[in-house]
């Protein structure tokens, strides 16, 4: 019985997919061959259809806040790049807003801090696959310094001089006058940048864009100058600009984008040397005037095409780009030395040019449905076409030191990278890649050719459906020619390899785990180990290694709330050897630095009017250095820093358009510098110093704003 039931149940099924499959190709052939028994059934009326997610909106949207922010004990170090660099009231000022019509024309604005030098501005308008224009404007204060003291006057932009009443003397020990003519100076600059770009939608595949910014930069900066073995500390002004311009087209179809840009930055720097009188007495008659070249003025013109093709087979995208450019400057000489009896003849200029090359080829491709493939070619060219130049040279201003012939630094580097993915089962996925690289450098360079081969394998498993577990390891050895000491730089130690030169092998291995504990809670793990070592470096870097462990942790309780715990750990530590004069004993010096950081927060919305959210950090650093030579070993002092942040924001909604908000934090600081710890102006004999001091505050401010929604 049961067995006919089957057979009668199998003889349905068929005939139903029988007459399944002819009413298909019946339909097929009918569209096919143009003949349509019957009309095509009504579309639906979406009139009355509403969106949920839709991202478009349309209407009006402003946003206005205004309060006060009060600090207490802030100085350069806590307002280095927010501004908030002295005691007082700041006003706590910002604003935002949005429009769109149903047309499709919208726009947007942002201003926000208004209150300080960190201010920001955004102004966006356009009309939906037509156009877009966007200003912005951002603030950079950066701040370095406010207890440092100088005897120099700032007497023209190029120029400084010392105080009136200054007594030269042969160390800081001998200038009497020291005291009486030192005055306050602030380290620090002030970027300001301004920026205007657009977008422009000719139809369905063509776009054209541009962007043009102008970033100017002020203040005062910290730098070093010697006369023989006298050395001093001054305040550098600061007056540069650099303009930028990107702009091309887009072609996009299907398959195919093109994409052509021109991108031009020019930069100029308002001060082309700094002279600046000598505070001791001069060891060579009528050394009483040093000069510091400032950075040349300088542009780059670059050209590039760029774009991806999809390929006909395995699922493959190419991604091609190539590119021509030129660096060039044309900076003044500035002469070597203010002496009299030094008479150089200099060149007028430096004519500095560099041919710049990139080309890059990537493809990626899917043959199989466990398979994944990918491969990149890049090559970089570096052409010198900058004038080869005997110059004559001095030392530190003073002394004459012979000729120096001007270098050239071309180089051609061609790198090769490819890796390949496959998924074994559902649960495990192991992955190999490498990447080769191969250095040509032009004559007359330390080396004449490097490469550098680097492998590596992953595998990734998912045991569980909320547990990922990856691990990845692999190594590299780096190879360079002989060593040509005859090409390094006037005065540098032919017993050193540079690093980036010298020979090397290293291996890593990193761990990256997450864990959906469950809904609503879940754990994150990363780690880190690397090893190098400088095989045929006898002097110099030798090796190091390095150390790294982070984790997180959140936990979302209930939808109003959330929280998150995370830390941080990092090792690293590096040797070297070098010989203090020939046929000396070596000396081996190691060291060591360390970087930790903890921290905890959340947000809870408590009821509709109340929200609160919370932050603490706790972050630290600590270096330590020892030496081993013939007198034995010595260890330095230790130098460290911790930061403690603490954050709390409380937010009452008084109505759906007016919220109140109060802020409170705290950022303590503290450093510790041997080199810097206690060195005044007239510390060190032969160092007249600005008298920096390693950074500590602690900084308390309270901000009370309102937010008003119109």
């Amino acid at each position: 019985m049961r067995g006919r039931n089957e057979a009668r149940g199998r003889a349905i099924r068929m005939d139903a997919d029988a007459r399944c499959a002819a009413w298909v190709g019946a339909a097929v052939a009918a569209v096919l061959t143009g003949r349509v028994a019957h009309a095509a059934p009504p579309k639906p009326d979406t009139s009355a259809w509403t969106c949920s997610r839709c991202v478009f909106y349309r209407g009006e949207k402003t946003k206005v806040q205004g309060g006060v922010l009060v600090a207490e004990g802030a100085n350069a170090a806590s307002g280095r790049y927010s501004g908030i660099d002295h005691n007082g009231a700041y006003v706590e000022a910002g604003a935002s807003g949005r429009w769109r019509t149903a047309a499709g024309a919208y726009g947007s604005f942002s201003l926000e801090r208004l209150g300080l030098d960190s201010r920001r501005l955004r102004v966006t308008a356009g009309e939906e696959g037509v156009f877009q224009f966007r200003l912005t404007y951002q603030g950079q204060p950066f701040r370095q310094y406010d207890g440092t003291l100088t005897p120099y006057r700032q007497v023209a932009p190029d120029r400084l001089v010392l105080a009136a009443d200054w007594v030269s003397a042969n160390s800081t020990a001998g200038m009497g006058a020291v005291g009486s003519s030192l005055a306050p100076v602030h380290i620090g600059t002030n970027r300001r940048t301004v920026a205007l770009s657009g977008q422009v939608f000719l139809g369905a595949q063509w776009t054209l864009f541009a962007k043009f910014s102008h970033a100017q930069r002020t203040g005062m900066a910290a730098t070093g100058a010697s006369f023989l073995t006298e050395a001093l500390q001054l305040p550098e002004p600061v007056d540069d600009r650099t303009d930028n311009v990107h702009a091309g087209a887009l072609w996009s179809a299907r398959r195919l984008s093109v994409r052509l840009v021109y991108d031009g930055s020019w930069y100029h720097d308002g001060i082309d040397a700094l002279a600046f009188q000598n505070p001791y007495l001069p060891i060579v008659p009528g050394a009483t005037i040093g000069l510091l070249s400032g950075a040349p003025d300088n542009d780059l013109q670059q050209l590039a095409v760029s774009g991806q093709v999809i390929l006909p087979v395995w699922s493959g995208v190419l991604t091609y780009l190539a590119s021509a450019g030129r660096l060039a400057q044309d900076g003044t000489f500035v002469a070597g030395s203010a002496l009299a009896s030094l008479p150089l003849s200099l060149p007028g200029s430096l004519p500095g040019n560099l041919d710049l090359t990139h080309d890059a080829l990537t493809v990626a491709l899917h043959p199989a449905e466990r398979l994944e493939l990918s491969g990149r070619a890049i090559y970089d060219g570096h052409d010198d076409h900058t004038a080869v130049l005997l110059i004559p040279y001095v030392v530190t201003d003073t002394l004459p030191g012979g000729t120096y012939l001007t270098p050239q630094f071309g180089r051609d580097r061609t790198r090769l990278a490819g890796r390949a993915d496959y998924h074994l089962w559902r649960w495990l996925r192991v992955g190999i890649g490498g990447t080769y690289v191969h250095t040509h450098f032009s004559p007359g360079q330390v080396l004449s050719s490097s490469s550098e081969q680097r492998g590596w394998g992953q595998v990734t498993l998912v045991p569980l459906t909320a547990v990922t577990v990856s691990l990845k390891g692999g190594s590299a050895r780096r190879d360079a020619s002989a060593f040509n000491a005859a090409a390094l730089p006037v005065g540098e130690n032919p017993l050193l390899l540079a690093y980036d030169y010298a020979p090397r092998d290293s291996e890593f291995l990193q761990l990256r785990a997450t864990w959906a504990i469950a809904a609503t809670l879940a754990w994150a793990i990363d780690g880190s180990a690397a090893t190098e070592a400088y095989r045929r470096s006898q002097f110099g870097l030798s090796g190091g290694r390095q150390r790294e462990l982070s984790t997180t942790l959140t936990w979302t309780p209930l939808k109003a709330m959330s929280v998150y715990l995370e830390g941080s750990y990092e090792h690293l530590q590096a040797s070297q050897y070098a010989l203090q004069l020939p046929a000396t004993i070596p000396w081996q010096a190691r060291e060591g630095e360390y970087f930790w950081s903890a921290g905890a927060g959340g947000t809870w919305t408590v009821s509709r009017r109340w929200r609160m959210k919370a932050d603490y950090v706790h972050a630290g650093s600590r270096s330590d250095s020892g030496l081993n030579s013939s007198g034995g070993p010595q260890a330095f002092p230790q130098a460290s820093s911790t930061l403690d942040t603490a954050k709390a924001d409380l937010d009452y909604h008084w109505s759906g358009a007016l919220t109140l908000r109060a802020q409170y934090r705290r950022d303590q600081f503290g450093s510790s510098d041997w080199a810097l710890e206690g060195v005044d102006p007239t510390t060190i004999p032969l160092l007249l110093a600005l008298g920096e001091q390693p950074y500590r505050y602690t900084l308390d401010s309270v901000a009370v704003s309102f937010i008003y929604r119109l």
